[in-house]
């Protein structure tokens, strides 16, 4: 059975708006946009979008590729603005650009993406993932996910810093450990189908398929990637939907289902961190 993550993050983002409404302060969410990946545009108007829908502000910014010292100086001035929550610099940047380093000049407790070590929020990608496993755990009747995890063999297939490698740690963060099949592994699709859950975060298309799973598994695709189709960009996920649609007993296709989770998942941090803020705001006073 197909489960929506739309759906899902409509749910999410509903109880998201009542917790915004009970704020004393307005969440702020600072976007910075300096690259050439077309989709990195589309990624942030649904970004934009969804805060609107939650009643999170935007601040957004976008630089071209000679202007690294404007958007050093712009993440300094948002990491002293006492009113901005949140800030995220969308990836991936200009290949001339190092994301490591400006990431590094983010303040961690305003890093709601969690790629520096400091910042106390998880990656909005694994936790997106977590929730899918959230409402897989549901839907079986389960009301604790770790207990729907308990003696299943989890196979995430990537380690990249967006989505595989953060999804195997917070995996292990809740106890969990995950066999992990990447580039050089020795017979994948082996290891693909001993898998009870299946999580594929590497934008290969198809890569997870009739072939390689087993029956009753339930499987999660994270992983997306763009073809040219008779002139025309088409958007492909790493399932093949329509044999795994026959194979799994619940999956999640990557297009339409973990983007939208993804998005609340970052939102939700943002408001956490606007929570954070108006609770050192009344303690000080």
């Amino acid at each position: 059975m197909k489960v929506s993550g739309k759906v899902v993050a409509d749910a999410i983002a509903k109880k998201l708006h009542e917790k915004v409404k009970a704020l004393k302060v307005q969440p702020v969410f600072a976007i910075i946009l300096a690259g050439e990946d077309p989709a990195s545009r589309i990624y942030v108007n649904f970004k934009i979008k969804r805060a609107n829908e939650l009643g999170v502000k935007v601040s957004f910014f976008e630089f071209s590729e000679n202007q690294f010292n404007e958007c050093v100086q712009t993440i300094k001035e948002l990491n002293n603005d006492k009113n901005v929550h949140g800030m995220i610099i969308q990836y991936p940047i200009f290949k001339s650009w190092n994301f490591d380093e400006l990431i590094g000049k983010v303040d961690p407790q305003k890093d709601v993406d969690g790629f520096s070590e400091q910042s106390p929020y998880e990656k909005a990608t694994a936790l997106a993932v977590w929730e899918m496993l959230t409402a897989f755990a549901y839907l079986e009747g389960f009301t604790q996910t770790k207990d729907f995890l308990k003696g299943k063999k989890i196979v995430v297939l990537g380690r990249g810093k967006t989505a595989g490698g953060p999804i195997v740690e917070l995996l292990n963060h809740h106890g969990f450990e995950a066999v992990v099949v990447a580039r050089d592994t020795e017979d994948p699709n082996t290891k693909i189908k001993s898998g009870d859950i299946v999580i594929s975060a590497t934008g290969v298309k198809n890569i997870v398929n009739g072939s390689n799973i087993k029956k009753g598994s339930y499987v999660i695709g994270v992983g997306v990637g763009r073809e040219v189709i008779e002139g025309k960009s088409k958007i492909y996920g790493d399932i093949n939907e329509e044999e795994v649609s026959k194979i799994a007993k619940l999956y999640c296709p990557t297009v339409g289902g973990i983007g939208p989770l993804t998005i609340v998942s970052l939102l939700e941090n943002v408001i956490e961190s606007a929570s954070a803020s108006s609770r050192r705001m009344s303690g000080s006073n």
